[in-house]
């Protein structure tokens, strides 16, 4: 196994484990949420069509809009923020360490707590809102069971000050259901970012390093160090690329 292969494993089988374990509740949480609002974006487009119809002139889809728009954006800051806590765990504690530890450490920590209560207090807006229209949501979109259970289990979770999370715990198992739905997404971000970094690694020239740290680069630069500084570099190219 390569050496940065074994600190990757090191890392995520080690404390990484437990700080994994310490990232899943807002992995759970934000999966549980994003199905409510697909369930929030099409009432929306529901609404719309009804208003134009009967030419109302206060909309309740653009209500609906704003209270969506600012809990997705919430949500986002806080699925972000978990991504950037995994991408730190490997970055930091595998290849470069911060230049401050601890400071960079209670920075990644104090942007999630922040953004977590910024969260809550979006959805505890638009939940209220869902609440008092539940019936003509689940009127207009004919909702089955399950899809009202989740909307009911939110409604419950974010009508109080602080979230109740163990009423979300009850509705735990629909995450799975959710995780289906958005396959198509996940694949089409995770194509897309590959795509463009594999693009921008190659214009820039980056790429080379990828070639450079297989398996023939070490053992070459191995058999050019036993030789003096002059005679390195010849060494070095002569078995890379003899």
């Amino acid at each position: 196994m390569h050496e940065l292969d074994k600190a990757i494993l090191e890392v995520f089988t080690g404390s990484g484990g437990t700080f994994a374990a310490n990232l899943r509740p807002y992995l759970s949480l934000v999966l549980e949420i994003y199905g409510a609002f697909e369930i929030i974006y099409r009432f929306i487009q529901w609404r719309k069509r009804e208003e134009r119809k009967r030419n109302l002139k206060r909309s309740l889809a653009l209500t609906f809009q704003k209270k969506l728009d600012k809990a997705r954006n919430d949500l986002e800051k806080l699925a972000d923020d978990v991504s950037y806590a995994f991408g730190a765990l490997f970055i930091y504690s595998v290849a470069i360490p911060p230049f401050e530890p601890k400071e960079k450490a209670r920075d990644i920590i104090k942007q999630l707590e922040n953004d977590y209560i910024e969260m809550t207090k979006s959805m505890k807006e638009l939940m209220m809102l869902v609440k008092k229209h539940e019936k003509m949501i689940v009127s207009a979109l004919e909702l089955d069971g399950t899809q009202i259970l989740l909307l009911e289990g939110l409604i419950e979770a974010f009508e109080k000050e602080k979230p109740d999370i163990e009423a979300l715990t009850d509705y735990l198992p629909l995450i799975a259901q959710e995780m289906q739905k958005t396959e198509k997404e996940r694949k089409a971000f995770s194509l897309e970012l590959s795509k463009g970094i594999g693009k921008f690694n190659s214009t820039s020239g980056l790429i080379v390093i990828n070639h450079a740290i297989g398996g023939r680069y070490k053992r070459c630069f191995k058999k050019a160090a036993r030789h003096g500084f002059k005679e390195f570099s010849q060494k070095f190219n002569e078995c890379r690329f003899g």
